[in-house]
């Protein structure tokens, strides 16, 4: 099974449940709804690249005014939110085949969604491709270089590859069905995947994208801080990157 067989059929019957529940917008959300709602004009065509069921953001710029459109992976997903946000245009889509004409949308974004991808690159490269020229491209990255990401990750190789971890994998799972907590996971597919920012870095140079901003946040601080300084940031756990096409 690949990732986004996995992503599609099985991971989004358990973020379909887990995700209002442990979904919350922060502050740094709040800081992007504010700077987003003060560079696009109301009434838009925007584009939220794996939104779920539309929560938060999603549902928030179609309350306020925008023209939403969204893509996800997983059918289940798209029909909770077009029953939760009917004025939503949603549907089923593979973010790195979007569906979409060249220079249509004024905003494009990713949230929380980039490190299930299996090709970021090629999903930057549609998310730029379907935005009009001047228009704005946000999206996060999990910072591989910060070492609880990192070190998270490792733990979750070895808990695929070692024999000792695929029983506790298993014992797991079978306590998680008993008790309704979590999700059970019964593959071997690695299904999410930190990124290096300097990759990133690397790709937008490719592409020819010169401006760009890089948005991180330190715990208990509440406003996000502006990097412009290509490095590692390993004392950041995400990355977000503000593109002008």
């Amino acid at each position: 099974m690949d990732r986004k067989t996995f992503m599609k059929n099985i991971y989004s019957k358990y973020w379909i449940r887990a995700r209002e529940k442990e979904y919350k917008v922060f502050t740094f959300d709040e800081y992007l709804f504010n700077f987003i709602s003060s560079n696009v004009k109301k009434n838009s065509e925007i584009l939220d690249v794996a939104i779920g069921t539309g929560y938060p953001y999603g549902s928030f710029f179609e309350k306020n005014g925008y023209k939403v459109y969204g893509v996800d992976i997983a059918p289940i997903l798209i029909e909770k939110c077009k029953n939760l946000n009917p004025n939503i245009n949603c549907q089923v889509g593979d973010a790195e085949n979007l569906k979409y004409p060249d220079n249509f949308f004024s905003f494009t974004y990713c949230f929380n969604s980039t490190s299930y991808f299996a090709n970021l690159s090629k999903t930057i490269e549609e998310m730029i491709r379907v935005t009009t020229p001047n228009g704005l491209i946000i999206f996060d990255i999990k910072n591989r270089n910060n070492h609880k990401i990192s070190e998270n990750y490792n733990k979750m190789l070895l808990a695929k590859t070692s024999i000792f971890r695929k029983f506790t994998r298993y014992l797991k799972n079978i306590l998680k069905i008993i008790f309704r907590k979590g999700m059970s996971d019964w593959t071997n597919v690695i299904y999410e995947v930190p990124i290096y920012p300097e990759m990133i870095y690397q790709h937008l140079e490719t592409l020819k994208i010169k401006e760009y901003k890089v948005l991180v946040k330190l715990k208990g601080v509440d406003k996000p801080i502006i990097k412009t300084e290509k490095c590692s940031l390993k004392d950041y756990s995400k990355i977000t990157f503000i593109l002008r096409k």
